[in-house]
């Protein structure tokens, strides 16, 4: 499992090549245009003979909150992968939508 952090938007930890990439962001709180410090958060990535770019599934999610989703992320795909499944090829399998809906429906402890 590789998961690369970066706040440098020219990719210097190669965020789109880790199984997931978190990429540092501004998030909007209000109309007023206060902002806090976020991520926007990719899966899917890989390199060598399994390379791929990986795609945005979560957009604008706060530094805070970040920790929660990925843990929740990484219960799906333990939840509902195959026997062996590694974690790129089950979020490259499964729809944008569906796995957000599943990482959604599973709980935050």
């Amino acid at each position: 499992m590789n998961i690369h952090v970066t706040g440098c938007h020219n990719s210097c930890a190669q965020h789109y090549i880790g199984d997931i990439g978190l990429i540092g962001a501004r998030v909007a709180l209000n109309e007023e245009g206060d902002t806090v410090d976020g991520y926007h958060l990719l899966v899917g990535g890989g390199f060598g003979t399994d390379a791929a770019i990986a795609e945005e599934l979560f957009r604008d999610v706060k530094a805070e909150d970040a920790p929660v989703l990925v843990e929740k992320l990484l219960k799906t795909w333990l939840g509902h992968r195959a026997a062996g499944e590694p974690f790129a090829a089950f979020t490259r399998r499964m729809d944008a939508e569906q796995l957000k809906s599943l990482v959604a429906a599973e709980p935050a402890e």
